[in-house]
Order: structure tokens, then C-alpha cells, then sequence
């Protein structure tokens, strides 16, 4: 019974002669054909590069977050791009109760950012000024101390809450 065919595709690349004789050697030391031993080589350093780039933080500039990876979980763009220290980048969204603690907070440490309304003006009329909630965008350059600022005040208040409510 014949062996059954792999599936793959056929390469022809013109490459240094010293580079090539290094495969060859590579191939022999491993007792590999020279096809096992360029794919074995390919694919750990694929690995490698893939695993770098999806450690790597990443900017959406459709959605204005970070993201760990090469694909946006927000809008699904694939072709992300560094953060650069002017970007405004997504911190956190807030109720706008607490959205005015956080802004006054961002201000007192003297970080620059950006609101957002999420459901607007006519809505908020409509619905009662309650039910409106804030999204906060900080510029890179200050995005870790913000989000910082953002976890030790919020995290510290839950912290107090659930003191209280202990027996």
C-alpha cells in the first residue's frame, strides 16, 4: 500500500551557497533528508517569531486599545501597529458617578486624557443622567501609571466595601 502524499507545496529559492552548505551540514548531523531538516528549521523559528510578536503590545488605531497579539478583539483588524507615546489608547469605562472621580484624579496627577460618552447627549436626556457611563482614553506615554491610578483607587475602594460587610 502506498504511502499516503503530504499535503504541501513546492518551494525553489535562490539562496547563499555558505548558507545552504550549513543545511547540509545541519541535515547530516541530524540524519535528516535536506526537506525534513529546512521545514524542522522553518517551523521552530516561526514558532519563535509568532510567539515574540504575540507577546508583544499592540495599537488598534480603529478602536484605540492595547492589545496583547496581532489581532483586535474589538473590530477584528489583523495589521496592528506599536503604540506610539502620543496615542490615546482605551483606559477603562466608568459609571458616571465614579467618572468624575477618576477625572479628577487623572487631572490632580496631571495625565492627559479623553472622555466619551457612550450613549450621548439625546439619550441621557431621555434615559436619566444615572444610566450614562464614560469611556476613558489616556496617552500611551502615561497609560501604566493611569491604569495604576485607575486600579489602586477603584480596587482600594472595593476593598473598604468588603470590610465593612464582614461579619
Amino acid at each position: 500500500m502506498p504511502r499516503k502524499k503530504k499535503d504541501g507545496r513546492f518551494i525553489n529559492y535562490y539562496i547563499d551557497r555558505h548558507i545552504f552548505e550549513r543545511l547540509e551540514r545541519y541535515a547530516d548531523d541530524k540524519g535528516q533528508q535536506m526537506t525534513a531538516a529546512l521545514e524542522r528549521i522553518l517551523e521552530e523559528h516561526l514558532d519563535r517569531y509568532e510567539a515574540d510578536l504575540a507577546a508583544m503590545q499592540n495599537y488598534c488605531p480603529n478602536c484605540h486599545v492595547l492589545v496583547q497579539g496581532t489581532r483586535c478583539p474589538v473590530c477584528d483588524k489583523k495589521w496592528l501597529e506599536p503604540p506610539k507615546s502620543e496615542d490615546y489608547c482605551f483606559l477603562v469605562e466608568k459609571d458616571i458617578v465614579w467618572a468624575g472621580v477618576l477625572e479628577d484624579c487623572l487631572r490632580q496627577n496631571g495625565i492627559p486624557y479623553l472622555t466619551q460618552n457612550v450613549m450621548g447627549a439625546g439619550l441621557t436626556a431621555k434615559m436619566g443622567s444615572m444610566m450614562e457611563s464614560v469611556k476613558f482614553f489616556v496617552r500611551y506615554a502615561y497609560y501604566d501609571k493611569a491604569k495604576l491610578l485607575d486600579e489602586e483607587l477603584f480596587n482600594a475602594g472595593a476593598i473598604a466595601e468588603n470590610e465593612e460587610d464582614a461579619p
